[in-house]
């Protein structure tokens, strides 16, 4: 009995099949349909929401100083009905526009005023506003290294070259897991980063 003789040329391939493929695939889209919910979910928490709004008028308030080539602003006031807080992003933060001295007499018989006035300048990107959560607490707050806590409001500056005041602000959901979470602000782009209380720390 002659032993069988191998062919040298033939080599063994071995590859995944079609349904092997596809039996993968269907794994990861359930493990996506399962993932992606709990994570849009886990930012829509009270402290998610309130590291959003913040990232989105620090964002707002950028955009607003590059285009417009001047000096826009974020301000954090406490909400009028005493819970929470109030974040707006502008080119004239939260204030209260003054009244013109020649305005004073506006409303008065006979009144006129002849001095031209020029055209306000036109809005170049819209401003933001949102809230931060009743639930949620700010425990540190630090513009430009100063402490402004015990302060009626807070404002940030942000100007037409892409930069901005220093600006950290830790927030944590009292009621919830209690992680103190912060954001902060590169004064050299202008960019706003999340972060733990271990890198803020490691600073």
């Amino acid at each position: 009995m002659k032993p069988r003789r191998v062919n040298p040329g033939s080599v063994a391939v071995s590859a995944f099949t079609l349904i092997e493929l596809m039996v993968v695939m269907g794994l990861m889209m359930i493990v996506i349909a399962i993932g992606v919910p709990k994570m849009v979910q886990g930012n829509r928490s009270p402290l998610g929401e309130s590291l959003n709004a913040v990232m989105e008028a620090c964002a707002a308030a950028r955009r607003q100083a590059i285009l417009s080539g001047g000096t826009s602003r974020v301000t954090i006031r406490g909400a009028e009905e005493g819970t929470g807080f109030i974040i707006t992003a502008g080119s004239g933060g939260s204030r209260s526009s003054v009244q013109k001295d020649g305005d004073i007499n506006s409303d008065m018989t006979g009144f006129l005023d002849e001095t031209p006035r020029p055209a306000p300048k036109p809005s170049v990107a819209a401003g933001f506003s949102g809230r931060i959560h009743d639930e949620v607490a700010i425990h540190f707050i630090a513009v430009n290294f100063n402490d402004p806590m015990d302060e009626d409001q807070v404002e940030v500056k942000f100007y037409s070259n892409g930069t901005s005041d220093e600006f950290t602000i830790g927030m944590r959901h009292e009621f919830g897991d209690a992680v103190l979470r912060f954001v902060q602000l590169d004064s050299v782009t202008g960019l706003a980063y999340i972060k733990t209380e271990d890198e803020i720390l490691q600073r």
